[in-house]
């Protein structure tokens, strides 16, 4: 068995179940090329796979080299990829990119950006290939224990991931850095070196170049056992995972909302693993102990009055009354408009990203209603009148909602109403003239109101459309 045959029996192996199982959605591969040695060796495996397919299937091979602008020779690895492309006949595009370190790392800022210039090509029709092998994943092991990672670190490298809309496969896991040095010579392929490599101030360099050999030359199946390590815990993950969607399922109010009265039922350690799965769902990285414990005590534990935030990036964590929220606040501007002119005639955008508003007649047959897309009917507004849209009104202002007995300040209210905090300064208050007709989204004004006139001719049709 020739050596190509060998490498390939074993890294595409996983790459061609995938591909069969999706053989009518898949029209592109995308492989990722650095020029290194094992992108080099993943580039000419895939050529020969493709090449050697007897089946009628069209694939298109594509080749994306991300350019960094590290290194002064950046620009001369680029045009080997470049050209290593063309004598296989493979489209290679060079995606130039600006790598911010401030807040990341040099390392992880540049994975940031190169993963995010791969991704404008991907379409639900791509699979991206990169070239991790199996000591790469012995290196993200070491570096999760040194992290103090938990089993989702510790995971490692997953070997198919969804990405871009697409999905992202790693065919090198299980192939060892000594079976691609084999496999470039003996197929005599050409490949770039990174002096930047051997720089040991990188965490990733020191493991490869001083730590890892020496443990794998003690046990020589050390990286082996570590791959096996990571898929064990990646299968402890999912078992996690299941049991927080079951939980998740129970306590959740909203996509962003979760019952605190379900939370407190849980166990401390099933309460964390709903906690981390529920910010994983919204794209965040996970909280340390530390704030994990913030949220646990500040949020789960304050008095019901209260009002803890816990700061996540861009996100907040709150708490208002019995319920858990996940949020990324709005910044309103002082010179944002509060007062919204509106001629009824037109499709009115709102600002804060709240969605549209559109009135007429034709409205009225509309039947589904949901929290994206709300239907308001009220009396017709005299001719002469001026409509508006309003935010922030005085707390004290008088409404008198068709549901209640009485009149109550917009402030008890909203209470009432259980409105969060901060959501009130984002409700939009529909005006004729200066009267009050509705809070949009809550109530409609109890001499405004079409269902206690039962006035069929004189509704007014609103549809509130939020951006989703």
């Amino acid at each position: 068995m020739s050596l190509w045959v060998e490498v390939a029996m074993i890294a595409l192996s996983q790459f061609e179940s995938y591909l069969s199982s999706e053989s009518n959605n898949v029209r592109e591969i995308i492989v990722a090329l650095s020029g290194g040695i094992d992108s080099v060796v993943l580039l000419d495996l895939i050529v020969k796979y493709i090449n050697n397919r007897i089946d009628n299937q069209h694939l298109e091979l594509l080749a994306i080299h991300v350019n960094h602008g590290l290194s002064d020779r950046a620009d001369e690895w680029a045009d080997f990829c470049v050209t290593r492309c063309k004598e296989y006949g493979v489209e290679c595009v060079v995606e130039c990119v600006d790598v911010d370190a401030k807040g990341l790392g040099i390392e992880a800022a540049a994975r940031q950006a190169r993963y995010q210039a791969i991704a404008k090509h991907v379409t639900s029709q791509s699979v991206v290939l990169t070239a991790q092998h199996e000591d790469d994943q012995a290196e993200t092991l070491m570096l999760a224990l040194k992290r103090g990672s938990g089993v989702l670190g510790l995971g490692a490298m997953p070997p198919v991931l969804n990405f871009a809309g697409g999905k992202l496969i790693r065919p090198l896991l299980t192939i060892s850095r000594q079976q691609i040095e084999a496999y470039a010579t003996s197929e005599q392929l050409p490949w770039v070196e990174d002096s930047s490599n051997q720089q040991n101030c990188f965490d990733r360099n020191f493991l490869r170049n001083e730590v890892l050999p020496q443990l794998n030359q003690r046990w020589p199946s050390f990286n082996y056992n570590l791959a096996r390590s990571s898929e064990m815990c990646r299968d402890s993950q999912e078992l996690l995972d299941e049991i927080a969607a079951a939980d998740l399922n129970d306590a959740k109010i909203t996509e962003d909302c979760l019952a605190i009265n379900e939370l407190v039922e849980l166990s401390q350690v099933r309460r964390n693993n709903l906690i981390r799965f529920w910010l994983r769902q919204h794209d965040l990285e996970l909280p340390s102990q530390a704030v994990l414990h913030q949220i646990t005590t500040q949020i789960l534990e304050a008095k019901a009055d209260s009002d803890p935030v816990i700061e996540l990036g861009e996100w907040q964590v709150r708490r208002y009354r019995q319920r858990m929220f996940l949020i990324k606040p709005q910044v309103v501007s002082e010179g944002q408009s509060q007062i919204l002119e509106w001629d009824c005639q037109s499709e009115l955008t709102l600002p804060r990203k709240l969605g549209s508003l559109k009135a007429g007649q034709g409205l009225s047959q509309i039947k589904s209603v949901d929290e994206e897309n709300q239907v308001i009917k009220l009396k017709q507004p005299h001719a002469d009148v001026q409509v508006t849209i309003r935010f922030n009104i005085s707390g004290s202002t008088k409404a008198w909602p068709q549901q209640r007995q009485k009149r109550r300040t917009i402030k008890k209210l909203l209470q009432e109403y259980g409105v969060p905090t901060w959501q009130r300064q984002h409700i939009p208050y529909l005006f004729y003239g200066e009267q009050l007709v509705a809070a949009l989204g809550l109530w409609v004004e109890r001499d405004f109101s079409v269902n206690l006139s039962g006035d069929s001719e004189a509704e007014f049709i609103v549809n509130w459309k939020k951006s989703a």
